[in-house]
C-alpha cells in the first residue's frame, strides 16, 4: 500500500480529488456525505485561510486508501461537523445510518474527553490506556491518527506554543499509540514532525549533516536494487519486489544516541510466499558477509505486536552497510498499517501463527456469513479512567465511586473527604464514576471516615483504608 499524502488544499476541487480514491460503486453514497459536510462547513476557514472542508477531505482521502470501509470514509468527512458546525449525532444517524453516527460520536467523545487535559510525564501511560478504553472500534483510532497527521503537516500556521503542545502529545500519546496498533507508517511521519518542533536546532543540524550524504546514499540504493534484481533473475525468483528506503530523521537521531548509525540505507524485499523469504536470505548471505548479531528471524518468532520480517545487515561495498528486511507483501501491509491492513487485506487466506494472536486480542475480528466485518475492540475493559482538576488521568477498577478515587489518590485525602464534584456538579460520594469524568474531591480539616462509608466504597482497598481510619 503506497499512500498518497500530497496536499490538495490549493486545488479547491475537493470532490474530484477524493473521488479518485473511492470505488466507483461507492461514489454516489460518499458524494452525498461530501455535499453534506461541505454545506455544514461553508464559509468556515482554517487558520491558514484555506477552506475548512480541505481538512476532512484530506483525512477521508487517506482513510479511503486504507480500505477500512465506506462508513469510515463518511465518518472522516463528518468528524468535525458536530463540534465545528453544530450538526447533531441524530442528524448524522438519520442521513447516513447508525454505524457512521457511532464512529462520528466516538471521534467527538475522544476529542471532548482529551481537550484541555494536561498530559504529565507521570500520567502518560495511564492517559494512553484511557484513550484505548474510550473507544470500542479500531476505526476511531485509525481516523484519529490520520486527523493528527494532517494537523501536523499543516501546523506551520499555528503559534509556536500550540505547535509545542501538539508535538508533546505526539511523543507522549499518539506516536506510541500508532506504534501499539502497528501503524508504523504514521508513527514515523508524526515523530519527524514533532522532532522538528521540539528540537529545532538538533533536527536542522542533523538534516544538514545527512544532506551531504544524501546523493551518495541514493546512488548506493539504486545500485543495490539493480544488483539484487539481477540475483532474482538468475535464480528465477518471480513475483518478488525490491524497494529501497533511507531511515527517517527522528529514528536516525534516536539511533545515534545509542550507537553509530551505519544502516541508514535499507532495502525491503517483498515476496508472495514465506518460503521465498528464506530462499532470498540464503542467497544474500551466500554472496555478502553479514554482521554478527544483526540478524533476526521475526517470521518464525514474531514480535509481541505481530510484526513479522527477516532482518539482516550486510557489508555491501566500499564500507557501506545495508539493512535488509525480507517479508511477504501481506506481512509488509501489516507491519506498516497494523489493524488497518488486516481490515483491508483479503481474509480468505489462513492466518495461523502466534504472531497474529495480538491482532486477535486487539480486534475482535470475525467475518459473518453476509461478509459484514466486525471492527469492535475490547481492551482494558476492567477499568474506568477519570481526570482530576490538575489534569492527571487516574485508573480505577470499574464500578469505582468518588470515594474510591479519593483514597486512590492518597489515604489522607480519602479520610478527609466531605464530598465530590463530578463534571462540575456536586454528586454523592458513592456515585459510580464513568469513563472520562472530571472529578474533584472536596475535603475538610478533620477525619470524616465512618462505618457508613463502607457501603459507598466499591474497592476492597478503599474499605481497608476506611476501617483503619475509623480505628485510629
Amino acid at each position: 500500500m503506497d499512500l498518497q499524502l500530497f496536499s490538495i488544499d490549493k486545488r479547491n476541487d475537493y470532490w474530484s480529488e477524493l473521488s479518485r480514491y473511492v470505488e466507483s460503486q461507492d461514489r454516489e453514497r460518499i458524494k452525498k456525505c461530501f455535499d453534506f459536510a461541505q454545506t455544514a462547513h461553508r464559509g468556515q476557514k482554517r487558520i491558514s485561510g484555506l477552506d475548512f472542508i480541505s481538512h476532512p477531505v484530506w483525512v477521508a482521502k487517506v482513510v479511503a486508501q486504507l480500505d477500512v470501509g465506506v462508513a469510515a470514509i463518511k465518518a472522516a468527512l463528518l468528524h468535525d461537523c458536530v463540534e465545528d458546525a453544530g450538526i447533531t449525532i441524530d442528524e448524522i444517524a438519520d442521513k447516513f445510518g447508525d454505524e457512521v453516527a457511532l464512529l462520528a460520536e466516538g471521534l467527538t467523545e475522544v476529542r471532548k474527553k482529551t481537550k484541555g487535559i494536561k498530559v504529565h510525564q507521570t500520567s502518560i501511560e495511564v492517559f494512553k490506556r484511557f484513550l484505548f478504553s474510550s473507544v470500542d472500534d479500531v476505526r476511531i483510532l485509525i481516523i484519529r491518527l490520520v486527523d493528527k497527521l494532517h494537523n501536523g503537516l499543516t501546523i506551520d500556521y499555528l503559534p509556536l506554543s500550540r505547535q509545542k503542545k501538539y508535538a508533546r502529545r505526539i511523543f507522549g500519546i499518539y506516536g506510541p499509540i500508532a506504534e501499539y496498533v502497528g501503524m508504523h507508517y504514521f508513527k514515523k511521519r508524526l515523530d519527524d514532525i514533532a522532532f522538528r518542533i521540539l528540537y529545532p536546532k538538533e533536527s536542522k543540524k542533523l538534516e544538514k549533516g545527512l544532506l551531504k550524504n544524501r546523493k551518495n546514499e541514493l546512488m548506493a540504493l539504486e545500485a543495490i536494487k539493480i544488483d539484487m534484481g539481477k540475483m532474482l533473475k538468475i535464480n528465477h525468483l518471480n513475483g518478488v519486489e525490491v524497494v529501497g528506503r533511507i531511515k527517517s530523521l527522528y529514528s536516525t537521531f534516536c539511533k545515534m544516541k545509542e550507537k553509530e548509525v551505519k544502516d541508514r540505507v535499507g532495502v525491503r524485499i517483498l515476496t508472495e510466499k514465506i518460503g521465498d523469504c528464506y530462499v532470498m536470505l540464503g542467497l544474500l548471505h551466500a554472496k555478502y558477509p553479514y554482521i554478527d548479531g544483526e540478524f533476526d528471524d521475526y517470521v518464525s518468532t514474531p514480535k509481541p505486536n505481530g510484526y513479522r520480517s527477516l532482518q539482516t545487515t550486510l557489508n555491501w561495498k566500499k564500507g557501506l552497510t545495508v539493512e535488509v528486511q525480507i517479508r511477504t507483501f501481506e506481512m509488509d501491509e501489516f507491519n506498516e498499517f497494523g489493524p488497518a491492513s488486516h481490515i483491508a487485506y483479503k481474509y480468505g487466506q489462513s492466518k495461523s501463527g502466534a504472531g497474529y494472536q495480538w491482532v486477535k486480542d486487539l480486534l475482535k475480528w470475525q467475518r459473518c456469513k453476509d461478509g459484514v466485518k466486525n471492527y469492535q475492540i475490547k481492551v482494558l475493559t476492567d477499568f474506568v479512567y477519570v481526570f482530576t482538576p490538575k489534569g492527571d488521568t487516574i485508573q480505577l477498577p470499574k464500578e469505582s465511586s468518588g470515594l474510591d478515587l479519593a483514597y486512590r489518590i492518597h489515604s489522607d485525602l480519602g479520610d478527609r473527604c466531605q464530598g465530590v464534584k463530578i463534571n462540575g456538579k456536586i454528586a454523592k460520594m458513592g456515585k459510580k464514576l464513568k469513563m472520562g469524568d472530571m472529578v474533584e474531591i472536596l475535603t475538610g480539616k478533620k477525619i470524616n471516615a465512618n462505618k457508613g462509608w463502607l457501603k459507598l466504597a466499591k474497592s476492597s482497598s478503599t474499605r481497608a483504608h476506611i476501617r483503619r481510619a475509623i480505628q485510629s
